[in-house]
């Protein structure tokens, strides 16, 4: 059923160690050599810890003075203590850097979420690796942050079994048989359980995103409005439980393993404790071995399990830190089509837009959203797109910014693709505004301008919030331009409208001042005098640039010097407002059907 249990990781352990460690070289050579350091120390500490008990023990058997007892028993324990002391000094080096070195990866994640090309935010795919990844780094136990501690275990737990076995071997080595034999085996269990888990994580994953977004909109006091009027906080709540169960299900069977598990672990150090007590008492009762050396052998026997377990338990967590970095490397190399290098030059006036045969299909969509579309938009044109919901004209404006790729044809800025141009610097062409409309919870200034105070230029503020319509509310609020938005981070704060919200982000456009504009249905939440109002501003504003509007009110529209009809992906009609009307088609068809509400009478 599960074809994906086969696949192996893409990155095996060694390179992911690798790929680590020389990151953290580069950033903080300390903690790499803090960690070599603490290895033999790990390593000496149990010895002399065991060695320090069969001495005593030997001493007491041998009726030494108490002289002699204290003298070696104060020496070995001082040089216990100074281990110790020395151990939790470096431990915390490694503790306190290791922190500094996991948001290392959190800021390479943040970048690559930030910079990465649009649509590979937007595919579930892409969702799915960015969550695993985040989810990686987002607690202090990840293994992203434990990995050092791992290293020191498996150094130590290395060196510490060579000296162990050396030492049993010489009492007997069937002893070391049955303890690798045990121990092999509890290892490859777990190890089967690793890649489990790492297996089905792709299945639970976009579960918990879908619970977290239920979880972070039932306390969304925005879509509180619609939770209550519309009851559907009973929906949200079966949703919820179900994808709750499902969750829960993989929990469980995640759970039952680990018990299977833990209870074999359990029988097996039952088994190596009895057979190794067995074994040193039938010595003692037939060879004659003394009780130092009863008491010594038995530390080594525990202890030698021990490292043992701590290499394949080690390896183990290491086998499962590697996986999450894979998910970590996964999201970090997914590939970036767009230019991110030298690129062409920009044009420096309002350049022309050509589209030549596009045609563009979402991942995973049978049906194309664009066909074929090809038309050019003049250097300073205003164009107008026009058409029903899913007529295509939100996609031609993300293929124009660079946020999708066509699936055919190209795309050509001032006669070049715009592949071609470095991203950042094609990205400075535009000015655009979308029908979804996000503010930040700082000043109205910076929201704006989308730079620190002493970067605004004020007097461009003041004259683009004066013709984007929103000077009036600003000049009302308290600390006008300096008002905090979003009460939702500040008490403090304050909330506007949807029209004002609009008209903030229209002042943003303006103010960035791109040689091209896109206007994607940004006065949805004005009436229809405001909206035409607005753009008539904005027509005599955006002289100087190549402009598209998209807007569903086709009244809006007329002041362009051309309008594209829309219609299934495909441009249907082209051309003023006048011509189209005289053709007496689709636009004239909707062109009237949307007049007639506006007639006096109608609807009274």
């Amino acid at each position: 059923m599960f074809k994906k249990d086969k696949k192996k990781p893409q990155y095996p352990l060694l390179g992911n160690l690798v790929f680590m460690l020389q990151r953290s070289w580069q950033i903080d050579k300390r903690l790499l050599l803090a960690t070599l350091m603490r290895i033999p120390i790990v390593t000496v500490l149990p010895l002399l810890g065991a060695f320090l008990t069969s001495f005593v023990v030997a001493l007491v058997s041998s009726r030494s003075s108490v002289q002699t007892l204290l003298l070696y028993i104060l020496s070995i324990s001082a040089s216990l203590l100074l281990l110790h002391m020395l151990n939790s000094y470096v431990s915390t080096i490694i503790e306190y850097r290791a922190y500094k070195n996991r948001f290392l990866y959190i800021n390479m994640a943040s970048d690559k979420a930030m910079d990465t090309d649009y649509e590979n935010i937007e595919h579930p795919d892409g969702q799915t690796k960015m969550q695993k990844a985040l989810g990686t780094l987002s607690s202090d136990g990840s293994g992203m942050q434990q990995i050092f501690d791992l290293l020191v275990q498996l150094g130590s737990s290395a060196i510490g079994l060579l000296t162990w076995s050396a030492l049993i071997i010489a009492l007997s080595p069937w002893i070391v048989v049955m303890l690798l034999a045990l121990t092999t085996a509890n290892y490859y269990i777990n190890r089967a359980n690793i890649y489990w888990t790492h297996r089905h994580k792709d299945l639970w994953v976009p579960i918990d995103r879908k619970l977290m977004y239920i979880r972070r909109k039932a306390g969304d006091f925005q879509a509180a409005k619609d939770m209550r009027l519309y009851g559907m906080s009973a929906w949200f709540k079966d949703v919820f439980a179900g994808l709750l169960a499902d969750r829960m299900g993989w929990h469980r069977k995640s759970e039952n393993r680990a018990m299977a598990i833990h209870s074999f672990a359990a029988l097996a150090t039952f088994a190596r404790d009895g057979a190794g007590y067995g074994f040193l008492i039938y010595h003692i009762m037939n060879n004659g071995m003394t009780v130092a050396e009863f008491v010594f052998y038995a530390a080594l026997i525990s202890q030698y399990s021990w490292w043992l377990l701590g290499v394949f338990n080690t390896y183990n967590a290491l086998q499962r830190t590697s996986l999450a970095l894979s998910d970590v490397r996964d999201f970090l190399d997914m590939p970036d089509r767009f230019n991110r290098g030298a690129g062409a030059d920009l044009p420096t006036i309002a350049p022309e837009i050509v589209f030549d045969q596009v045609s563009f299909t979402y991942p995973k969509s049978d049906n194309a959203t664009l066909k074929n579309v090809s038309f050019a938009i003049k250097r300073g044109e205003k164009v107008a797109l026009v058409g029903l919901n899913g007529a295509g004209k939100t996609t031609l404006v993300k293929l124009l910014c660079g946020l999708y790729h066509p699936t055919e044809g190209e795309i050509t800025v001032a006669g070049t693709r715009i592949t071609e141009y470095n991203r950042n610097e094609y990205y400075s062409l535009l000015s655009v505004v979308f029908q979804d409309i996000h503010l930040m919870p700082v000043s109205i200034a910076k929201n704006i301008a989308l730079c620190e105070e002493e970067y605004i230029d004020r007097q461009r503020l003041e004259q683009v919030l004066q013709l984007s319509g929103l000077v009036e509310k600003v000049l009302s609020l308290p600390d006008q331009e300096n008002t905090i938005l979003l009460k939702s981070v500040h008490d403090d704060a304050t909330e506007l409208s949807g029209g004002e919200k609009q008209k903030l982000a229209l002042a943003r456009a303006l103010y960035k001042g791109g040689h091209i504009i896109v206007l994607d249905e940004p006065t949805a939440a004005l009436d229809p005098i405001a909206e035409n109002e607005m753009y008539m501003r904005y027509n005599e504003l955006t002289e100087a640039a190549t402009s598209i509007f998209i807007s569903h009110r086709l009244s809006s529209t007329r002041f362009c010097d051309r309008i594209l009809m829309m219609d299934n992906g495909e441009i249907v009609e082209e051309g003023t407002h006048d011509e189209l009307m005289m053709l007496d088609g689709k636009y004239a068809n909707l062109f009237h059907l949307q007049s007639h509400y506006y007639k006096e009478g109608v609807g009274a």
